[in-house]
């Protein structure tokens, strides 16, 4: 029964899961934002292929 105390009072490795938690998040987020940005960018890249190509012609 003591042993179950001292593992419920025991914040030892507390901050590694909060930081496993945190950096889950922020990859979370920016694995969001490079699929947003990625599609805007190929829409603007194919605008750019098409000017260039009437142009062209």
């Amino acid at each position: 029964m003591k042993l179950a105390g001292r593992m419920i009072r025991d914040e030892r490795g507390q901050d590694l899961a909060e930081y496993a938690i945190a950096l889950a998040v922020i990859t979370i987020a920016v694995i969001a934002a490079v699929q947003l940005v990625g599609t805007n960018i190929t829409s603007l890249w194919n605008q750019a292929a098409t000017t260039l190509q009437n142009a062209a012609s």
